[in-house]
């Protein structure tokens, strides 16, 4: 450790990491994605060849933190219900990262001349240190929408980081000691290569068995939702890299591919357009090219799984054009890596950061609990609230929930969820419900059904929207027809009697509600 959130390599690397919340690439529009897309990679194209890139997506399970409903009723049958499918569901989220790296500067015989070894050292040290500063805030201000924040040692978080890349478990890990190797802290556990699978043992994660695939052939062309399919309901880690090209080398070497192809007679004159536009983008500075290295390993408990899991991975990867293949770890991996050339927009598309937000912690809303979890398509889950964001101990926020939807989609079926899931904060529904829709979820002893007398003199099969002022039954048509009061008696009935509980504080908040509803229900009707 440099500092608490610099790391320097055995290569003499200095690298930081940053915590990105991405986007959710399945509600947000493509023109937005692109954008962030686009601006990932200048910012990649700008900062030059002396950085490099690692971005990680590190999925871990999610264990949904409800409190029960304690009560015998409707509402606490389908909170246990609800919790038990939630458990067995197999629900995901991802963690994303991107780490910076500086690489050393050329070396040079003057400064070794000049100084002593320490003094040269530790001034080499801070002007780097100053660099990469600047690149990571060149990130942190360009990705503001992401929600960017680097990590740091004293949290935990980075050396955790770093530990599940080994393990695929994320966990809170703390350096022993400033100074000293952080591999002692990270390698924590076993690892037995078996061909073409690896084993963990004798460490914090359990038996656990795992396995690498890397890219063969790349697809004709990118885009940046083309690797959102790998969600699977399993511990796994993406991996991509990217170390950037000097310009003029790259330029030699496709001058040399387009001299190859010419010599040889190759038929494939589509590649060598795809050449010459590279050259033209690259001498007009429009792109940068860079080594990009793709990998993506799996963890599972048996190996059974680990097979099944693996022929999903490949076959998700050939629906977009990508042929992945299993690693083999040998003695000498390090030559055998898979590296190729690729331009800053495609490293972009492929490392693309999105990841569905989990929505507001229950210290962020005005109830101070999480109301349910919702899971969504990508095997993720969404932490419902009906308030906007705010704080138990300040004054609540907004409140409103509008569910929209084609007849027979299911608003009433939600609606009626919802309202079993609010119990769990306590809170008193109220339900106006004038077509009855919801009165299988009202009927039941969790609510209390209030029958308004307008109902008595209006059967069910009439309750339609009046055809002369277009108005819905709950508002009488007529000048001389009854008012809305009638709602004013049985709705205060209801919050001014048994639900003072709380003492003179809860009574007197009573009383200015019941003031407040007859202004209300008494003002002159529409």
């Amino acid at each position: 450790l440099v500092d608490d959130q610099t790391v320097r390599t055995r290569v003499n690397e200095l690298f930081r990491c940053i915590r990105l919340e991405g986007i959710n690439s399945y509600t947000t529009d493509d023109a937005y994605l692109d954008k962030v897309t686009e601006l990932f990679a200048r910012i990649v194209a700008q900062l030059g060849p002396e950085f490099s890139y690692y971005v990680h997506k590190v999925s871990k399970a999610i264990r949904p933190d409800l409190d029960p409903i304690r009560e015998d009723s409707f509402a606490g049958e389908v909170d246990r219900r609800w919790r038990a499918k939630l458990e067995t569901s197999g629900l995901r989220d991802k963690t994303l990262t991107l780490t910076v790296i500086h690489r050393p500067p050329p070396k040079s015989l003057l400064p070794f001349l000049s100084r002593s070894a320490p003094d040269r050292l530790k001034e080499e040290t801070r002007k780097r240190l100053q660099r990469l500063g600047e690149a990571v805030n060149v990130f942190l201000s360009g990705l503001t929408e992401l929600k960017p924040r680097l990590l740091s040692a004293g949290s935990g978080e980075l050396v955790g980081f770093l530990g599940a890349l080994n393990t695929g478990t994320e966990l809170p890990l703390y350096p022993a000691n400033t100074y000293g190797f952080l591999s002692f802290n990270v390698a924590n556990t076993r690892v037995t290569f078996h061909g073409d699978h690896f084993e963990l043992s004798e460490g914090v994660v359990g038996h656990r068995y795992g396995k690498s695939f890397t890219i063969g052939e790349y697809s004709e062309g990118t885009s940046c939702t083309m690797f959102d399919m790998l969600n699977l309901p399993v511990d796994m880690i993406v991996t991509q890299s990217f170390t950037p090209i000097n310009s003029n080398l790259m330029a030699g070497r496709i001058k040399r591919q387009k001299r190859q192809m010419q010599a040889s007679q190759d038929a494939a004159l589509s590649l060598m357009e795809a050449l010459d536009i590279a050259a033209d983008d690259l001498e007009a500075k429009r792109q940068s090219f860079g080594e990009h290295h793709m990998v993506v390993t799996l963890f599972c408990d048996t190996l059974e799984e680990l097979q099944t899991l693996s022929a999903e991975i490949v076959n998700a990867a050939a629906t977009e054009g990508v042929k992945m293949i299993g690693e083999r770890v040998a003695a000498k991996a390090h030559y055998l890596s898979r590296a190729s050339a690729v331009t800053n927009r495609n490293f972009a598309d492929f490392a693309a950061f999105h990841r569905t937000q989990l929505g507001k912690p229950a210290a962020l809303t005005p109830w101070g609990r999480v109301i349910t979890y919702l899971p969504t398509p990508e095997q993720s889950a969404y932490r419902f609230s009906y308030h906007e964001q705010g704080s138990p101990d300040k004054e609540p926020t907004s409140g409103h929930t509008l569910i929209m939807g084609r007849p027979g989609s299911g608003k009433s079926v939600l609606s009626a969820f919802l309202m079993t899931q609010a119990r769990r904060a306590g809170a008193r529904i109220f339900v106006f419900d004038y077509r009855l829709g919801m009165e299988m979820a009202v009927r039941p002893r969790f609510f209390t059904a209030l029958t308004s007398r307008s109902h008595r003199h209006r059967p069910i099969a009439s309750r339609k929207w009046c055809a002369r002022t277009r108005r819905p039954p709950i508002r009488p048509c007529g000048t001389g027809g009854i008012s809305h009061r009638f709602l004013c008696p049985p709705m205060m009935a209801a919050i001014c009697t048994s639900a003072c509980s709380n003492g003179p504080r809860t009574a007197a908040m009573a009383g200015s509600s019941g003031r407040a509803l007859r202004t209300l229900f008494h003002s002159k009707a529409m």
